[in-house]
């Protein structure tokens, strides 16, 4: 099997989990392509087979996410299944919150939490968190599009919608919103919607994936419509199958390849010459 799974990951269980039952069930090499946190629910894109070799295309795309954070509380993950750490009184308002939303958009630097998997010297920062010592981490850029107050849910608990680039933590999120409202916060919960172009609309759970996968497969070109396609002729199929290089007109980026109605990969150009450098063919 070579394609997608679009899983619909359930609370309590890891992307790991997930993608060694995708393994099981199609018998196939799996990969998942952004991991979400055991109390997290929702889009887990999983490669299977070729799939997992546009792991390095995919892993950077835009997702989209569901959250609601919980003022006045907060825990030594960020989440609900932490430690309460500290609390305070300080609830915010709905307009509190709108006013310093926008802060949030476009590039800044988080800093990530300490129950993250940030590698410090070869060692995952949640291992030393779990030790009860400090890791060392430094603030990384990060990109938020969408930062939107969908309602307040009970006194303390605010649903919103976000939209970010690869490597924001939602959890890191509540942290700041907080401390810019003088107080404290956690996730109380994160369901992701969308990541690329795998939605939430179009995934399976896992009972559902259960019975006849190969039905819900996705092919390998399902994630790549937005990148420009060229159809070779049937003159170009064995350079495209043993993966030679040959002269083209250069472009900038990347071109998904066909030719006789096979997707090969895709392709970058450059001093007019063509490699397939996510090469997906025979």
């Amino acid at each position: 099997m070579n394609g997608f799974i679009n899983v619909c990951k359930p609370v309590d269980m890891t992307a790991s989990d997930v993608v060694v039952i995708i393994r099981r069930l199609t018998n196939s090499k799996t990969g998942h392509f952004g991991t979400l946190d055991p109390g997290a629910a929702g889009v887990l894109p999983v490669g299977v087979g070729k799939g997992v070799k546009l792991f390095n295309f995919l892993i950077d795309k835009s997702k989209t996410y569901r959250a609601n954070f919980t003022f006045g509380v907060t825990t030594d993950t960020l989440d609900s299944y932490g430690k309460i750490i500290e609390t305070s009184d300080n609830i915010p308002t709905v307009k509190d919150i709108n006013l310093i939303l926008s802060s949030f958009l476009g590039e800044t630097m988080q800093m990530p939490p300490q129950y993250s998997a940030k590698s410090v010297n070869g060692v995952r920062a949640y291992k030393l968190a779990r030790k009860g010592e400090t890791a060392e981490l430094t603030p990384k850029k990060v990109t938020v599009t969408k930062f939107e107050l969908i309602r307040q849910t009970d006194e303390k608990t605010f649903s919103f919608d976000i939209e970010c680039g690869a490597g924001t933590y939602i959890r890191a999120l509540a942290r700041d919103l907080a401390q810019k409202l003088n107080t404290v916060a956690y996730m109380s919960s994160l369901i992701r919607l969308s990541s690329g172009a795998f939605n939430i609309e179009n995934s399976y759970t896992l009972d559902e994936l259960n019975s006849d996968i190969e039905a819900k497969l996705l092919p390998l070109d399902y994630p790549l419509q937005s990148v420009e396609k060229i159809d070779f002729n049937t003159s170009y199929y064995k350079l495209l199958a043993n993966g030679v290089k040959f002269s083209h007109p250069s472009f900038n980026g990347y071109k998904r390849i066909y030719c006789d109605n096979v997707f090969f990969g895709l392709a970058s150009c450059k001093d007019e010459r063509l490699v397939l450098e996510y090469n997906l063919g025979l």
